[in-house]
């Protein structure tokens, strides 16, 4: 009797642990949910500075080349190109800060659902769910390749710049300005490339953060959701 009554204690202990585990794994998912929305906004705010740096360093590349000084001095003109690409280069190692944790704090996310969905008895509703999570994958996963490919391109954007600093820096006449003019139009090609990846990015983000976010205090739930 006594090893039976310690059998079914033992099951029951057993049963309430794994409730109980369930339970706070479906009590912490929102907060999981929460943090990766909130990194994708990070990536969004660190896009749109990138984009405006990118455009900066490119126009001050732009001015000396053509030697349309904004400050009438070249050696003023390449000091504020200089500075242009520090602000550039800080830039771009604010948008590697974000999308890396982005990008960790995602796998929990989609791995727990997937978990999750599988438990649930109701078809229609497990049915929906897969189909939610699905969308919602699609979309996180177009963002991940746009942040990362603006990222990758923003690196090499930069050393770009670095690169004509440096060619420029101790030979700064007319005639080394006149040997850049061809990388120029390159180093415009590129920034037009990088803003539109960027552009990308932004939208996904902004895709992601609309249908993912936690609805705000008040927000009405229509019949569809």
């Amino acid at each position: 009797m006594l090893q039976r009554r310690a059998a079914t204690t033992v099951l029951l202990f057993s049963l309430l642990t794994a409730c109980s585990s369930t339970g706070s794994r479906l009590q912490g998912a929102p907060v999981q949910v929460d943090e990766l929305v909130t990194w994708i906004e990070k990536v969004h705010i660190e896009a749109t500075r990138s984009r405006d740096a990118i455009s900066e360093g490119y126009e001050r590349l732009r001015d000396l080349a053509s030697g349309n000084y904004r400050s009438g001095d070249v050696a003023q003109a390449y000091a504020q190109f200089v500075q242009a690409i520090d602000v550039a280069e800080q830039q771009s190692k604010r948008f590697h800060e974000v999308v890396e944790p982005m990008e960790s704090s995602a796998k929990p996310v989609f791995e727990q659902w997937e978990q999750d969905v599988a438990t649930i008895g109701n078809e229609r509703l497990r049915t929906r769910s897969q189909l939610r999570m699905a969308v919602t994958r699609e979309r996180y996963d177009a963002l991940l390749e746009s942040a990362t490919t603006s990222r990758d391109q923003l690196d090499a954007f930069v050393q770009s710049l670095r690169d004509h600093a440096t060619f420029l820096a101790h030979d700064l006449n007319p005639g080394s300005l006149d040997e850049i003019q061809e990388d120029v139009k390159i180093v415009q090609t590129s920034a037009q490339k990088l803003d539109q990846e960027l552009d990308r990015c932004l939208a996904a983000a902004r895709a992601y953060v609309d249908n993912s976010a936690l609805p705000a205090l008040g927000t009405p739930a229509g019949p569809d959701r």
